[in-house]
């Protein structure tokens, strides 16, 4: 009799990386982060997300990743203070390492 392995399913394999072009910004300035990823799609939604409460919280800004596999989100800020951003994809698989800005 043969013998009943469970199957395994492959793990996702996928990553997102992230850069800000600035790291001190004014409030009411855009600031532009770019990046690249590795095994997402083209056409995949990525979102914005910011450390809010001691929980990652999605922003309204998302970006779709392009044929070679960047992406370019901009995002406004409008509170004084440190923010510790991130890029995920919608499924909240994966996402980038944070990126910390300053807003004065």
């Amino acid at each position: 009799m043969p013998s009943m392995k469970p199957s395994r399913a492959a793990a996702a394999v996928g990553s997102i990386a992230v850069s800000a072009h600035r790291k001190t910004v004014k409030v009411g300035d855009t600031l532009v982060f770019t990046g690249r990823v590795k095994g997402i799609k083209a056409g995949s939604t990525l979102m914005l997300q910011h450390m809010h409460n001691g929980k990652w919280t999605t922003l309204r800004t998302t970006a779709a990743v392009n044929k070679n596999g960047t992406y370019t989100i901009k995002r406004t800020f409008t509170t004084k203070g440190t923010e510790q951003v991130r890029v995920a994809t919608k499924s909240g698989t994966f996402h980038s390492s944070p990126v910390t800005v300053q807003v004065s």
